[in-house]
Parts: structure tokens; C-alpha cells; sequence
């Protein structure tokens, strides 16, 4: 695909009038790009900040059908999750991936009564993508997660599930959509709608980077900005009702040193009522999630102190190796977008299911899901919009879309080919694997440079020229993921990740510092939180 600078896209964007306009690049309105430009629809997609900077880059990185729903009888959500599951493990096999799961058993009865809930988890998944639960022996277990408390373990459960890198997966959805002619663009804020006899009919608009108005027309517009939905809504209509019940969940990371494992954890039982993971990602372990009901909306929320010191006692109550604040190598807090009703103070018990609202305008705002169902979260909305506005009658083909990197792609076979082409560590070539797929020859070329840990500028060029950075912190965040693995790389490759945006998106002396003030700021900030300085 011919590479279209950004300021293309903004021209394009003001050349036309679109069947739809999508409000917001994350998980959901990714889907809608995809499914309704596969369709046929003229598409256009902005987001006022990087694709995927808030709530769905911060996920707990898994695509599962929600165990601990089972008590709550979503049996209809469940289903529909594994049954996304299953499509998502055959079209983005780099990208998504089966993960085993222990679940550990401290009393006799406990492996008979988690094993009957697991039959009916195996049962909504349907047809087999996954292996089946098993019971397993106190050997197993401790083979599995090593670090798991030994004292009164009786063994646990061994079930599947799959884990997967979710702003990765949101920038191959958007990259799907540009194939299929949608027009991207991010770093376009929202400043007004324009209104033809009080129905919306585009939208003026703001370039971020050049601080520039842009007009875009559409016959559609969807708002699926996330924990924005209600700021977006009452640009619409200020007198629109709020409806958002956000909450934060955060995650710590760990070294697998402080943390061995060959399996990811679930800790059923947690002082809050809900339930905790601990899962190998990305090279790391991950410890999470907390669910603490908000007040403010943040672009870059923290995390309290309630919240890390309840992740590391909850962890610590299973495990015989224990986790301290020093071992922590980074963190990452996400803002979830939840439907509320009344006052309740508690965040735990809203569904996960999405709700899409109708104004009198004709704004079509989708909120809540997961990521689990992201790709049916679009179909849904896209189907919604093609009967609001008389759209032409086409079917959904989105669960036959092979997300970029996914073709002929073999896990095993394709580290080794990167091994034995690039002359690098299994480390290395598992994450270029996972990372990219069969793409992964195209990016790095013959004879890539690496700069610092295993990255190669030819990475860095790939995520300017194909999949829209702009800055440091897109890059160390959502395209390498480094900022939620390790904080101390990040400092180290904060400055050859920022030369390279500065030399080839030619910034004058002003946009270097203010790139490199804004990832440095924000780096201070995560460390300082860890230190336990304010």
C-alpha cells in the first residue's frame, strides 16, 4: 500500500462527504472502519489522540469469555466472546494466542465446584478452537507457576483462554480498514458539529499538530470516543444526560526472575469481589486488574496507591515468592467506558455489554463491550447505522478479515526464520514474530539497525510511515509497547526513537521539545508513583 503522508489525509478528509464518520480509533471504532468499509461504505475514521491511547491500550490483554461472568449468569455474553474467540485465535494467529490458565485449589471441594463451573465455560465455547479444562495434581501446578503458595495446595484447574496485544491488534483493524479505503487520520479533535434543519451533518474539526480547522462532511456520524462519550454527546446536545459510570483498572509488571511462570493465574477470590490474573505478556508477568469508580477523566490516568498496594497483597496471597514495590517494573492504569445507571458507587457489577444511544440529531454513540467482542461490537454498530440511514443493504463480512501479518503465519516456523535471518536471540524473535507476523521481512529488510535491546530502526520507520505515529510516546507505548514493559528501557530508547521522528517528520526545533518534554514528563511521573513520591 502506497504511503499517504498525514497531510494528504487531511486534505482527503476535506474533499468529500463520507457515508460515515467514525468519532474515536480505539477497539470499537476501529471494528466500525473495518466492517463498514469492507461493506462498501465511504469511510472516514479520526481520533483527537493516537489510535488506541486510552482504554484500549490498557487492557488486562486478554480475549476470553469472562469466567468470572459465570456467577453472574451472562451465559449470552460469555458465549458470544468465546465464540469471537475462536475467529480471532484463526484470523490474527501473531496477534492472538492460546494461554493456559491455572486455577489454583487450596481445599478438597474446591476442584469439584470449579470444575463444574469450567464444563459450562468449555460448553459456551462451542465448537473446540482451545483444549478442554482438566483437573490437575499439586505437581502440575507448581510445574506450571512455580512461585504459587505450597501450603494446603490440593492442585487446581488447567483451562485455556487466549492472551494477545491489544493496541497492536487496534492498529492492524485500522490498517484492515485503510485497505478496504477507509480514510485515517488521528490527532483530530472535535470542536463542533454541523447541523442541517437540527440533523448532524459532519463536523468542524481541529489538527492537533498544526492547530488548523478542517471541515468534514458524512451522512452518518458515530461516537465512539470511550470515557468521552458524554463530552462528545453534549457538544451534540448540552443538555444530554450523562451516562458514563467510568472506573480505572491498573496493572503492574514484573520481571519473569521476580515472577517464574509457564502459565497464566487466576486468583478467583479477591477482597473486592472480583477476580485477579497474573499473565506472562510480552516477556513480562502482568498482575491485575483493580476496579476503583472515578470521579475525573484523565488522557494519562495513575494509578492510586490503594491500588498497587491491593494488586500486591491480593498476588502475595497466593504465592510463597513475595512481590515487593521494588520489584515493579512498570505500570498502567485504563479508564473503562461503562454504561451506569443510578448511584451506585460500585463498578464491579455494571455488564460488559455494549449499549448503543440514539440523539435527536442523529449522533449514534456505542459504548461498553470488551475487547473480546470488539469485532461484534462493529458489526452491531455498523448494522445499527445502515438502517438509521438507509445505507445501502450489504451483509457483514468482517469475520473473514485476515488481520496484516496473519497470512500463512506459523509461530514456531516464523521465529526461526527470523532467527536464522537476522542472527538474533529466541527472545528477540519471538517478539518480532508476535509483533508483526509474516510481515515482519518487509519492515526489517536485508540488513536491519538495531539501536538498542533488540529494536531496529527499520521498526521505527515502519511505525511512522504505515501505522500513523507522531510521536515518542506513540511509539514507546503503543507500537513497541516498552512503556507498559519496562520504564528504565524506555529512558534508554526515548532519545534514538525520537532523533528518528524528528528526522523524518522534519520537526523544527519547538516540536522536538515538546515531544520530548511530554515522554519525559510522563516517564517521571510513572516512576515517581512507584517510588512512592508525590
Amino acid at each position: 500500500m502506497k504511503t499517504v503522508l498525514r497531510k494528504e489525509r487531511i486534505q482527503l478528509l476535506q474533499s468529500r462527504a463520507f457515508d460515515l464518520l467514525i468519532l474515536g480509533g480505539g477497539a470499537t471504532g476501529a471494528a466500525t472502519a473495518l466492517d463498514a468499509s469492507r461493506r462498501g461504505y465511504s469511510v472516514a475514521l479520526i481520533d483527537k489522540q493516537d489510535f488506541s491511547q486510552g482504554t484500549s491500550s490498557r487492557s488486562t490483554k486478554l480475549i476470553h469469555g469472562g469466567v468470572r461472568y459465570l456467577a453472574q449468569f451472562h451465559f449470552k455474553l460469555i458465549h458470544e466472546a468465546l465464540t469471537e474467540r475462536k475467529t480471532l485465535l484463526q484470523n490474527a494467529p501473531h496477534l492472538v494466542h492460546p494461554l493456559p490458565f491455572v486455577l489454583p485449589t487450596y481445599s478438597f471441594y474446591e476442584k469439584p465446584y470449579f470444575s463444574i463451573g469450567m464444563t459450562m465455560y468449555d460448553l459456551l465455547a462451542g465448537t473446540k478452537s482451545l483444549p478442554a479444562h482438566k483437573r490437575i495434581s499439586k505437581t502440575k501446578a507448581l510445574e506450571l507457576f512455580p512461585s504459587l503458595k505450597k501450603e494446603n495446595l490440593k492442585g487446581g484447574i488447567l483451562y485455556y483462554d487466549a492472551g494477545f496485544n491489544d493496541s497492536r491488534l487496534n492498529i492492524a483493524t485500522i490498517r484492515g480498514a485503510e485497505s478496504y479505503g477507509a480514510l485515517v487520520c488521528n490527532r483530530i479533535e472535535v470542536v463542533s458539529f454541523l447541523k442541517t434543519n437540527g440533523k448532524i451533518t459532519g463536523i468542524i474539526g481541529k489538527d492537533i499538530l498544526t492547530q488548523k480547522k478542517i471541515t468534514i462532511n458524512a451522512r452518518a456520524v458515530a461516537n465512539t470516543t470511550g470515557v468521552w462519550i458524554d463530552e462528545i454527546r453534549k457538544l451534540d446536545d448540552p443538555n444530554a444526560d450523562s451516562v458514563l459510570q467510568p472506573s480505572q483498572g491498573i496493572h503492574l509488571v514484573f520481571d519473569p526472575k521476580d515472577l517464574p511462570c509457564q502459565s497464566a493465574l487466576i486468583i478467583p477470590k479477591t477482597s473486592d469481589g472480583r477476580v485477579v490474573f497474573l499473565i506472562p505478556w510480552e516477556g513480562k508477568v502482568l498482575l491485575g486488574t483493580t476496579d476503583t469508580a472515578i470521579q475525573k477523566i484523565s488522557q494519562e490516568p495513575m494509578p492510586e496507591d490503594r491500588e498497587i498496594d491491593f494488586l500486591l497483597e491480593t498476588g502475595n496471597s497466593v504465592l510463597d515468592h513475595k512481590l515487593t514495590k521494588s520489584m515493579i517494573k512498570s505500570v498502567f492504569s485504563g479508564l473503562r467506558p461503562l454504561i451506569g445507571g443510578g448511584n451506585s458507587k460500585s463498578t464491579k457489577s455494571i455488564s460488559r455489554e455494549e449499549a448503543i444511544l440514539e440523539s435527536e440529531s442523529g449522533l449514534i454513540t456505542m459504548s461498553g463491550g470488551k475487547w473480546s467482542t470488539f469485532r461484534k461490537m462493529g458489526e452491531d454498530l455498523t448494522d445499527r447505522i445502515q438502517k438509521k440511514f438507509d445505507l445501502a443493504e450489504v451483509e457483514c463480512t468482517s469475520k473473514q478479515h485476515v488481520y496484516v501479518g496473519g497470512e500463512n503465519y506459523d509461530p514456531q516456523k516464523t521465529s526461526e526464520k527470523i532467527i536464522s535471518t537476522y542472527k538474533v536471540s529466541k527472545d528477540i524473535g519471538i517478539r518480532l514474530s508476535s509483533s508483526y507476523g509474516t510481515e515482519v521481512f518487509d519492515i526489517l529488510g536485508k540488513s536491519p539497525k538495531e539501536l538498542k535491546n533488540g529494536i531496529f530502526k527499520e521498526e521505527i520507520l515502519h511505525f511512522i510511515n504505515k501505522e500513523y505515529a507522531n510521536s515518542t510516546l506513540d511509539i514507546l507505548a503503543r507500537r513497541l509497547r516498552i512503556l507498559f514493559l519496562d520504564l528504565d528501557l524506555s529512558l534508554k530508547l526515548l532519545q534514538p526513537i525520537h532523533e528518528i521522528l524528528a528526522n523524518q517528520l522534519k520537526w523544527n526545533q519547538k516540536e522536538k521539545e515538546k515531544d520530548k518534554k511530554e515522554a519525559l514528563g510522563l516517564l517521571n511521573e510513572l516512576q515517581s508513583h512507584l517510588s512512592g513520591r508525590s
